[in-house]
């Protein structure tokens, strides 16, 4: 092709040269889009909790909740005149033939509850 077919060929054309896109957002804009980016991200990683299972112990006609036993020998525990928040381990022992629930809290304090 010469050089004159070639610019009728592009003369109904422009080039236009293409520009850099420059993404200018503010550098709060920037911030709170990496903070939602991170949270999602942290989001996906937590492993869902399994859920705590509810025991109910039953013994001829009667049943109780451990959970309820539990805080039974907590307020126990707290009525004795032990500070609030001062349990660092607790045991229960359930003697269902004597209707009790025995206790050892922080290795050391013993006691006794109503099982039912």
């Amino acid at each position: 092709m010469d050089k004159k077919n070639q610019k009728q060929m592009t003369a109904g054309r422009e080039d236009i040269p293409e520009k850099e896109e420059t993404a200018t957002m503010p550098e709060a804009a920037v911030q709170a889009d990496k903070a939602a980016q991170e949270a999602k991200t942290v989001q996906q990683e937590e492993p869902k909790q399994e859920p705590a299972p509810e025991i109910i112990f039953q013994y001829r006609e009667y049943e109780a909740s451990m959970d309820a036993v539990t805080e039974r020998v907590k307020s126990h525990y707290y009525a004795k005149g032990h500070a609030h928040g001062s349990i660092e381990s607790i045991q229960i022992y359930v003697k269902p033939e004597d209707f009790t629930a025995y206790y050892v809290i922080n290795d050391g304090v013993v006691g006794k509850v109503n099982l039912f």
